[in-house]
């Protein structure tokens, strides 16, 4: 006969390993639930380099205005890459809790364009266009601020046109009209005119 310790010791062993067991798969499935839900943030690639002060124009609309602040940004040498990384970091600073122009987190640029030196082409994604607010002021200030911050790194800009998931849209979020090129003289006055 096997002696009562050596019994109880084998049942709480085998308690043990069975708790541990139930628990290995609960840690399984919530690492594939974790995993199979995508980020709201894209992804982009770093940039290396040393950090840059670039010149963003940030909207707000608690007073209808569109106002230009430094910040410090590792640029790439590519002026189409440059652009990119601009609208990029202007779109997150949107997306920040305290933003003075609140947009999606799922919002981005996904490439800028250059057709020529005076010539860009932004294509936003999807999220960025259907979860946009609507309003006509909104959009003006989403797209003069971008404009802006463009040709505050590529000062040759003349026209800017946007596509969202590289398509002609014919608005943002249904007021603001994006199947015309946009020319920046014009955004910059209307810039003014808001300040």
């Amino acid at each position: 006969m096997i002696p009562r310790k050596l019994q109880v010791i084998v049942v709480l062993l085998v308690l043990a390993i069975l708790a541990m067991g139930s628990y290995l798969i609960y840690l399984k499935r919530k690492a594939e639930t974790v995993s199979a839900v995508p980020t709201s943030r894209p992804m982009t690639p770093p940039v290396s380099g040393p950090a840059q002060d670039v010149v963003l124009f940030i909207a707000s609309d608690a007073d209808d205005a569109v106002r230009p602040t430094t910040v410090s940004v590792a640029m790439p040498t590519d002026s189409s890459q440059r652009a990119r990384v601009a609208l990029h970091t202007l779109v997150a600073r949107y997306q920040q809790k305290d933003s003075p122009h609140p947009l999606s987190d799922s919002a981005d640029v996904h490439d800028v364009y250059l057709l020529d030196p005076s010539s860009a082409v932004v294509n936003l994604n999807a999220a960025f266009a259907e979860t946009h607010r609507s309003g006509i002021e909104v959009e003006q200030l989403s797209i003069l601020s971008m404009v802006r911050t463009l040709k505050a790194q590529l000062p040759q800009l003349a026209r800017v046109r946007f596509l969202v998931e590289g398509k002609s849209s014919e608005s943002l979020a249904g007021h603001l009209d994006l199947s015309q090129w946009i020319d920046v003289s014009s955004a910059i006055d209307a810039c003014r005119e808001l300040n």
